[in-house]
């Protein structure tokens, strides 16, 4: 194995763990996030946490399609999506969005994790698959971070 490729290797290793969510795995915590507790608005926010993981949702689908096909998707950062409705109707809602989140989440983790993607080639918009999984771990990483803050509040942790 050459450098380049024992490198390349290492940076797919780590953001694989990364985008699990390192020491705090995304989907644990938000498993653990009371549901009842998800449409609450604390006083100066405009989000719940309901309405952080659509966020994260839309923008993790958004770019993972990039991953998937670029030529046919190659508009990454469109207008962002904010859900309208602060607080899902069931629990069986909630579960259902962590789930969706995790399967594309574990789709893109997958991508990653194979050799044959081309982490680095550069596509018609300028950006590389590797872009896309940077920006989705940096994107889900702040707002996961605003999601934990708001359940400490709540007496979720």
């Amino acid at each position: 194995m050459t450098l380049e490729q024992n490198a390349e290797s290492i940076l797919r290793e780590q953001l694989v763990v990364l985008l699990k969510g390192g020491f705090a795995p995304n989907v644990i915590l938000l498993q653990e996030f009371d549901y009842k507790k998800a449409g609450v608005m604390l006083d100066g926010l405009h989000f719940s946490a309901w309405v952080l993981l659509g966020h994260i949702k839309a923008r993790q689908h958004t770019l993972l399609n990039f991953m998937k096909d670029p030529e046919n998707n190659p508009d990454v950062w469109p207008d962002a999506h904010w859900p309208e409705n602060h607080t899902p109707e069931t629990k069986e809602e909630w579960e259902s969005a962590i789930s969706d989140y995790e399967s594309e989440l574990q789709e893109m983790i997958d991508m990653i994790a194979k050799p044959e993607t081309p982490l680095f080639q550069k596509q018609a918009n300028g950006l590389t698959l590797s872009w896309a999984a940077l920006t989705t771990l940096h994107h889900t990483g702040y707002h996961i971070g605003q999601l934990k803050t708001v359940g400490r509040q709540l007496g979720v942790w």
